[in-house]
Protein backbone atom coordinates (compact mmCIF):
# COMPACT_ATOMS: atom_id res chain seq x y z
CA UNK A 1 0.00 0.00 0.00
CA UNK A 2 1.03 3.23 -1.00
CA UNK A 3 0.56 5.70 1.90
CA UNK A 4 2.06 9.50 0.76
CA UNK A 5 2.29 10.47 -3.05
CA UNK A 6 4.28 13.66 -3.17
CA UNK A 7 1.65 16.03 -5.06
CA UNK A 8 4.66 17.38 -7.89
CA UNK A 9 5.53 13.57 -9.01
CA UNK A 10 1.68 12.21 -9.72
CA UNK A 11 2.35 12.99 -13.47
CA UNK A 12 -0.70 10.41 -13.78
CA UNK A 13 -3.12 11.60 -11.21
CA UNK A 14 -6.09 8.57 -10.33
CA UNK A 15 -9.20 10.33 -8.24
CA UNK A 16 -9.71 6.81 -6.63
CA UNK A 17 -6.38 7.38 -5.14
CA UNK A 18 -5.77 11.40 -4.51
CA UNK A 19 -9.71 12.00 -4.49
CA UNK A 20 -10.81 15.33 -6.28
CA UNK A 21 -8.77 17.98 -4.72
CA UNK A 22 -5.37 15.91 -5.08
CA UNK A 23 -6.37 15.19 -8.53
CA UNK A 24 -6.65 19.03 -9.78
CA UNK A 25 -3.82 20.15 -8.16
CA UNK A 26 -1.82 17.51 -9.52
CA UNK A 27 -3.34 18.37 -13.20
CA UNK A 28 -2.51 22.27 -12.22
CA UNK A 29 0.94 21.33 -11.38
CA UNK A 30 1.31 19.42 -14.74
CA UNK A 31 -0.06 21.88 -16.92
CA UNK A 32 3.18 24.52 -15.17
CA UNK A 33 0.26 26.41 -12.24
CA UNK A 34 1.63 27.37 -9.13
CA UNK A 35 0.62 25.20 -6.66
CA UNK A 36 1.71 25.02 -2.97
CA UNK A 37 4.25 22.34 -2.22
CA UNK A 38 2.80 18.95 -0.72
CA UNK A 39 1.90 15.83 -0.13
CA UNK A 40 -1.07 13.35 -0.64
CA UNK A 41 -2.04 11.04 1.75
CA UNK A 42 -4.06 8.57 -0.23
CA UNK A 43 -7.47 7.16 0.14
CA UNK A 44 -6.34 3.42 0.47
CA UNK A 45 -4.33 4.78 3.82
CA UNK A 46 -7.55 5.98 5.16
CA UNK A 47 -8.77 2.24 4.80
CA UNK A 48 -6.16 0.59 6.09
CA UNK A 49 -6.23 3.32 9.43
CA UNK A 50 -10.13 1.78 9.56
CA UNK A 51 -8.53 -2.14 9.07
CA UNK A 52 -6.45 -1.70 11.48
CA UNK A 53 -8.60 -0.42 14.11
CA UNK A 54 -11.48 -2.65 13.10
CA UNK A 55 -14.39 -0.03 11.76
CA UNK A 56 -15.01 -1.15 8.89
CA UNK A 57 -17.93 -3.39 9.60
CA UNK A 58 -19.33 -1.31 12.59
CA UNK A 59 -19.05 1.70 9.92
CA UNK A 60 -21.07 -0.48 7.38
CA UNK A 61 -23.64 -0.83 10.27
CA UNK A 62 -24.44 2.82 11.30
CA UNK A 63 -24.12 3.86 7.82
CA UNK A 64 -26.87 0.96 6.74
CA UNK A 65 -29.07 2.75 9.65
CA UNK A 66 -28.48 6.61 8.39
CA UNK A 67 -31.29 8.18 6.59
CA UNK A 68 -32.79 11.86 6.78
CA UNK A 69 -34.08 11.52 10.39
CA UNK A 70 -30.97 9.07 12.23
CA UNK A 71 -28.74 11.35 9.72
CA UNK A 72 -27.27 13.60 12.74
CA UNK A 73 -27.08 11.01 15.23
CA UNK A 74 -25.23 8.37 13.28
CA UNK A 75 -23.07 10.66 11.80
CA UNK A 76 -21.51 11.81 14.72
CA UNK A 77 -21.66 8.25 16.12
CA UNK A 78 -18.87 7.62 12.97
CA UNK A 79 -17.33 10.41 13.33
CA UNK A 80 -16.12 9.73 17.66
CA UNK A 81 -15.27 6.30 16.00
CA UNK A 82 -12.55 7.86 13.66
CA UNK A 83 -11.30 10.44 16.13
CA UNK A 84 -11.07 7.91 19.00
CA UNK A 85 -8.71 6.05 16.03
CA UNK A 86 -5.36 5.17 16.26
CA UNK A 87 -2.50 5.19 13.17
CA UNK A 88 -0.37 2.29 13.11
CA UNK A 89 3.20 3.14 13.52
CA UNK A 90 4.20 2.34 10.11
CA UNK A 91 2.15 4.88 8.90
CA UNK A 92 2.60 7.38 11.48
CA UNK A 93 6.26 7.01 10.57
CA UNK A 94 6.32 7.79 6.90
CA UNK A 95 4.10 10.81 7.59
CA UNK A 96 6.88 12.31 9.74
CA UNK A 97 9.53 11.32 7.25
CA UNK A 98 7.63 13.58 4.22
CA UNK A 99 6.37 16.08 6.83
CA UNK A 100 10.40 17.03 7.65
CA UNK A 101 11.25 16.92 3.62
CA UNK A 102 8.70 19.61 3.72
CA UNK A 103 10.27 21.94 5.93
CA UNK A 104 7.67 23.86 6.41
CA UNK A 105 7.02 25.29 10.11
CA UNK A 106 2.80 25.50 8.69
CA UNK A 107 0.68 23.75 6.64
CA UNK A 108 -2.59 23.46 5.67
CA UNK A 109 -4.56 19.95 5.96
CA UNK A 110 -7.56 19.71 3.50
CA UNK A 111 -9.89 16.42 3.12
CA UNK A 112 -9.98 15.32 -0.65
CA UNK A 113 -12.80 12.29 -1.11
CA UNK A 114 -12.99 10.68 -4.19
CA UNK A 115 -16.65 11.98 -5.01
CA UNK A 116 -16.01 15.79 -4.56
CA UNK A 117 -14.63 17.97 -7.07
CA UNK A 118 -16.63 16.07 -9.45
CA UNK A 119 -19.11 17.12 -12.47
CA UNK A 120 -21.71 15.22 -10.82
CA UNK A 121 -20.97 16.54 -7.16
CA UNK A 122 -19.48 19.60 -5.70
CA UNK A 123 -18.90 18.72 -1.75
CA UNK A 124 -17.48 22.79 -1.55
CA UNK A 125 -17.18 23.64 1.97
CA UNK A 126 -18.88 20.39 3.31
CA UNK A 127 -15.48 18.36 4.27
CA UNK A 128 -13.32 19.88 6.38
CA UNK A 129 -9.87 21.80 6.14
CA UNK A 130 -7.46 23.00 8.81
CA UNK A 131 -5.33 26.04 8.02
CA UNK A 132 -1.93 27.28 9.48
CA UNK A 133 -1.24 23.96 11.61
CA UNK A 134 2.06 23.61 13.16
CA UNK A 135 4.13 21.17 11.59
CA UNK A 136 4.33 18.52 14.34
CA UNK A 137 3.67 15.18 14.12
CA UNK A 138 0.85 14.92 16.78
CA UNK A 139 -1.04 17.96 15.61
CA UNK A 140 -0.67 16.65 11.89
CA UNK A 141 -1.92 13.43 12.72
CA UNK A 142 -4.84 14.42 14.68
CA UNK A 143 -5.84 16.67 11.62
CA UNK A 144 -5.47 13.77 9.29
CA UNK A 145 -8.11 12.30 11.65
CA UNK A 146 -10.43 15.26 11.59
CA UNK A 147 -10.38 15.19 8.09
CA UNK A 148 -11.44 11.97 7.98
CA UNK A 149 -13.87 12.17 10.25
CA UNK A 150 -15.24 15.10 8.32
CA UNK A 151 -16.20 12.56 5.59
CA UNK A 152 -19.54 12.18 8.02
CA UNK A 153 -20.22 16.00 8.94
CA UNK A 154 -23.98 16.23 8.51
CA UNK A 155 -24.32 18.53 5.78
CA UNK A 156 -21.84 15.59 3.74
CA UNK A 157 -24.08 13.09 5.19
CA UNK A 158 -27.50 14.83 4.06
CA UNK A 159 -25.62 15.94 0.93
CA UNK A 160 -24.77 11.92 -0.36
CA UNK A 161 -28.30 10.81 0.63
CA UNK A 162 -29.84 13.39 -1.95
CA UNK A 163 -27.30 12.53 -4.38
CA UNK A 164 -27.39 8.90 -3.82
CA UNK A 165 -23.93 8.28 -3.40
CA UNK A 166 -22.44 6.01 -0.90
CA UNK A 167 -21.31 7.24 2.65
CA UNK A 168 -18.49 4.65 2.95
CA UNK A 169 -16.22 6.11 0.23
CA UNK A 170 -12.02 7.24 0.04
CA UNK A 171 -10.85 10.09 1.64
CA UNK A 172 -7.49 11.00 1.30
CA UNK A 173 -5.57 14.07 2.71
CA UNK A 174 -3.61 16.92 1.25
CA UNK A 175 -0.65 18.55 3.48
CA UNK A 176 0.99 21.50 1.82
CA UNK A 177 3.20 24.17 2.78
CA UNK A 178 1.10 27.07 4.58
CA UNK A 179 0.88 30.14 2.10
CA UNK A 180 0.96 33.55 4.41
CA UNK A 181 -1.31 35.30 1.86
CA UNK A 182 -1.74 38.94 1.88
CA UNK A 183 -4.54 38.51 -0.04
CA UNK A 184 -7.08 35.32 -1.00
CA UNK A 185 -10.03 34.85 -3.16
CA UNK A 186 -12.31 32.72 -5.25
CA UNK A 187 -12.71 33.41 -9.09
CA UNK A 188 -15.42 31.91 -10.99
CA UNK A 189 -14.28 31.47 -14.73
CA UNK A 190 -18.75 32.30 -15.11
CA UNK A 191 -20.54 34.37 -12.82
CA UNK A 192 -22.41 31.86 -10.39
CA UNK A 193 -25.29 34.12 -10.63
CA UNK A 194 -25.51 36.45 -13.74
CA UNK A 195 -23.49 33.85 -15.94
CA UNK A 196 -23.35 36.43 -19.22
CA UNK A 197 -20.10 36.08 -20.42
CA UNK A 198 -18.40 37.21 -16.98
CA UNK A 199 -16.18 36.33 -14.51
CA UNK A 200 -16.24 36.65 -11.09
CA UNK A 201 -13.23 37.54 -8.94
CA UNK A 202 -13.53 37.79 -5.11
CA UNK A 203 -10.95 39.12 -2.48
CA UNK A 204 -9.95 39.94 0.93
CA UNK A 205 -7.20 40.27 3.06
CA UNK A 206 -5.64 37.83 4.86
CA UNK A 207 -6.26 33.51 4.59
CA UNK A 208 -9.07 32.33 2.32
CA UNK A 209 -10.94 29.95 4.20
CA UNK A 210 -13.54 33.25 5.93
CA UNK A 211 -14.05 34.30 2.58
CA UNK A 212 -15.20 30.30 1.15
CA UNK A 213 -17.45 29.68 4.38
CA UNK A 214 -19.63 32.83 3.69
CA UNK A 215 -18.02 34.49 7.37
CA UNK A 216 -17.04 37.98 5.43
CA UNK A 217 -18.03 39.91 2.39
CA UNK A 218 -15.12 40.33 0.04
CA UNK A 219 -14.39 42.71 -2.72
CA UNK A 220 -15.78 41.71 -5.93
CA UNK A 221 -14.51 42.57 -9.31
CA UNK A 222 -16.63 41.78 -12.54
CA UNK A 223 -14.85 41.32 -15.85
CA UNK A 224 -15.86 40.51 -18.96
CA UNK A 225 -14.29 37.23 -20.24
CA UNK A 226 -14.06 38.79 -23.90
CA UNK A 227 -11.64 41.46 -23.12
CA UNK A 228 -10.83 41.00 -19.41
CA UNK A 229 -12.09 44.43 -18.81
CA UNK A 230 -13.31 45.65 -15.94
CA UNK A 231 -16.93 45.76 -15.86
CA UNK A 232 -18.17 46.57 -12.59
CA UNK A 233 -16.42 46.30 -8.08
CA UNK A 234 -17.79 46.28 -5.21
CA UNK A 235 -15.19 47.41 -2.33
CA UNK A 236 -15.84 47.34 0.91
CA UNK A 237 -12.55 49.49 2.09
CA UNK A 238 -11.97 52.88 0.81
CA UNK A 239 -8.96 51.54 -1.50
CA UNK A 240 -9.21 48.36 -3.47
CA UNK A 241 -7.45 45.19 -1.96
CA UNK A 242 -6.41 44.39 -5.86
CA UNK A 243 -4.82 46.52 -8.65
CA UNK A 244 -6.30 46.59 -12.19
CA UNK A 245 -3.09 44.60 -13.63
CA UNK A 246 -3.49 42.10 -10.98
CA UNK A 247 -7.13 41.75 -11.70
CA UNK A 248 -6.66 40.98 -15.46
CA UNK A 249 -3.53 38.56 -14.83
CA UNK A 250 -6.08 36.19 -12.41
CA UNK A 251 -9.00 36.72 -14.47
CA UNK A 252 -6.35 35.78 -17.70
CA UNK A 253 -5.06 32.54 -15.39
CA UNK A 254 -8.32 31.61 -14.08
CA UNK A 255 -8.90 31.08 -18.47
CA UNK A 256 -6.00 29.31 -18.75
CA UNK A 257 -7.07 26.82 -15.94
CA UNK A 258 -11.06 26.37 -17.58
CA UNK A 259 -8.91 25.30 -20.63
CA UNK A 260 -7.40 22.66 -19.30
CA UNK A 261 -10.20 21.00 -17.15
CA UNK A 262 -12.80 22.02 -20.16
CA UNK A 263 -15.60 23.19 -17.71
CA UNK A 264 -15.72 26.85 -16.26
CA UNK A 265 -14.27 26.28 -12.62
CA UNK A 266 -14.31 27.91 -8.85
CA UNK A 267 -10.85 28.41 -8.45
CA UNK A 268 -9.45 29.00 -4.61
CA UNK A 269 -6.07 31.41 -5.04
CA UNK A 270 -4.07 32.99 -2.31
CA UNK A 271 -1.06 35.94 -3.22
CA UNK A 272 2.07 36.56 -1.45
CA UNK A 273 5.39 38.70 -2.03
CA UNK A 274 2.88 39.43 -5.35
CA UNK A 275 3.39 35.87 -6.42
CA UNK A 276 -0.14 34.16 -7.25
CA UNK A 277 -0.53 30.63 -5.93
CA UNK A 278 -3.76 28.42 -6.53
CA UNK A 279 -4.86 26.23 -3.82
CA UNK A 280 -7.46 24.70 -5.42
CA UNK A 281 -9.67 24.54 -8.32
CA UNK A 282 -13.01 22.49 -9.09
CA UNK A 283 -16.17 22.93 -11.72
CA UNK A 284 -19.01 25.36 -10.82
CA UNK A 285 -21.49 22.45 -11.33
CA UNK A 286 -24.75 25.02 -10.71
CA UNK A 287 -24.20 25.98 -13.92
Amino acid sequence: MTVIKSITELKAPKISEVGGKGYSLAVLINNGFNVPKGFVITSDTFFEFLKDNSLIERIEKIVSEINENTFSEKSKEIRDLILNGDLSEDIASKIEETLNELNAQYVSIRSSAVSEDSLKASFAGLHDTFLNIKSELELVLENIKRCWASLFNERAVIYRIRKEIPHLEGMAVIIQKMIKSDVSGIIFTKHPVINKGLILIEAFRGLGDRVAGGEITPDSYTLDRETLQIKDKQLIGNEPLLHEKDIMMLAGMALKVEKVFGYPQDIEFAISNRKIFILQSRPIIVL
